[in-house]
């Protein structure tokens, strides 16, 4: 019955990503801090789950090999905003490079994630109709 009720619970946060920002944006507000300061960690916090939710929709829609691709994406990512920081910075600070680099990640996962699901509909859509 608890492995039951938390394997639907993972599934939604992975399924539905932004619900954990949600979340994080609520308790934060509650706690009193202040919305603009907790952007930053909710979106380092729902990452990893636009990582999952990014490879499981694509491998739905797509099939077999996105996850090769996905972490291939995310690696020239890394090394060209690296060489761009390193061309533009004095001193490159690695921490701060990966907080930058992460924080790319969520924007780039978020807009694949809302591809990937209006691509998914319209396809499915398309299947049942024909």
């Amino acid at each position: 019955m608890t492995i039951t009720i938390l394997s639907v619970l993972f599934g939604i946060f992975i399924l539905f990503p932004f619900i954990w920002s949600f979340l994080i944006l609520v308790i934060y507000k509650r706690r009193g801090i202040a919305p603009s300061s907790v952007l930053g960690p909710a979106a380092d916090m729902t990452t990893p789950f636009l990582f999952l939710s990014v490879y499981i929709t694509a491998k739905t829609t797509f099939g077999d090999g996105v996850g090769f691709y996905l972490a291939l994406i995310a690696i020239i990512i890394m090394i060209i905003y690296s060489i761009y920081e390193k061309m533009n910075v004095k001193e490159l600070r690695i921490i701060r490079l990966l907080r930058k680099v992460w924080r790319l990640y969520f924007l780039i996962l978020a807009v694949a994630y809302i591809i990937l699901l209006i691509t998914g509909v319209v396809i499915n859509i398309i299947e049942y109709a024909i």
